[in-house]
């Protein structure tokens, strides 16, 4: 029986008896939790904010059809969300973030990681930090050691 892990993943091979859906090179959200287990393949449908939204109900995945083997073949990525850089990050030809800048991850829907820097607006109308929709992309290989999570308290939705 196939031991699946839920997370954020980067393809790397077609999903057996569903190639024309799931090909190379795609993120993909595995959900094990409820009425998605033992796992299921959620695929991109959006991305708003710099994360992506994901579609359901999704590709179920069985234990007998060679699902496991695909799930093993999975590139795991770390998880959107904002982080500060470890060390000072340089990118083009005279880009330069300093060390505990605070970024967010994104990434592409080929699963390619994007970095957004966080900012301050001029003029200053609210204690915010802005977000551009325009990343610098890094490697899978260059993001690891680069970043490190951050908590944040997420606002609840408000009720009238």
């Amino acid at each position: 029986m196939a031991e699946y892990a839920a997370g954020i993943y980067m393809t790397t091979k077609f999903l057996p008896g569903h190639e024309a859906e799931v090909a190379p090179n795609m993120l993909v959200l595995i959900r094990t939790d409820g009425e998605f287990g033992p796992a299921s393949v959620l695929k991109t449908v959006g991305n708003e904010h710099n994360q992506w939204k994901f579609g359901m109900p999704g590709i179920k995945l069985d234990t007998g059809s060679g699902s496991g083997a695909w799930f093993d073949s999975l590139r795991k990525v770390p998880h959107e969300g904002f982080y500060r850089l470890t060390r000072e990050f340089s990118y083009g030809e005279d880009g330069r973030w300093v060390e505990n800048a605070i970024v967010q991850l994104g990434y592409t829907n080929a699963g390619e990681p994007i970095l957004f820097i966080a900012q301050r607006r001029n003029p200053l109308l609210s204690n915010d930090l802005w977000f551009s929709d325009k990343g610098v992309k890094v490697s899978l290989e260059d993001i690891e050691g680069l970043i490190e999570p951050m908590s944040w308290f997420q606002e609840q939705p408000q009720t009238n």
